[in-house]
């Protein structure tokens, strides 16, 4: 395994001294971090925020977050 530079060193002994739920944690945030970058992901945000902002002035009911979770699992 090739030498750690310092911030992976860092973030490598304080990942480590977490508990597993904690890990879990941290893991889902560096996914969150990766699929955030994501074009596809930032445009269908953009689209299910316009259609929200619509269907609230419409008085519509809004998706709950597994309702949306499901939708983009979709696409």
């Amino acid at each position: 395994m090739p030498a750690l530079n310092e911030v992976d060193r860092i973030i490598f002994e304080k990942v480590s001294s977490l508990p597993d739920n904690q890990k879990r944690e941290v893991l889902s945030f560096i996914e969150f971090l990766q699929i955030k970058q994501d074009k596809e992901f930032i445009d269908y945000v953009n689209e299910m925020t316009t259609k929200t902002l619509k269907d609230k002035q419409a008085k519509k009911k809004f998706l709950s977050l597994n309702e949306l979770q499901a939708e983009y699992d979709r696409i």
